[in-house]
């Protein structure tokens, strides 16, 4: 029992911290900031 714990904490660890990373991947990519600059706000 004690096994199958270690081995499901283990695989839920490696998904959180693939997950951490994709996420943090594509906030990177997806700076809303600046996107005024790329399409500017129309005016009235």
């Amino acid at each position: 029992m004690g096994l199958f714990t270690v081995t499901v904490l283990g695989f839920a660890v490696c998904i959180g911290i693939s997950g951490y990373a994709i996420i943090h991947y594509f906030a990177k990519g997806m700076n809303t900031h600046d996107a005024i600059q790329v399409d500017p706000k129309p005016s009235k």
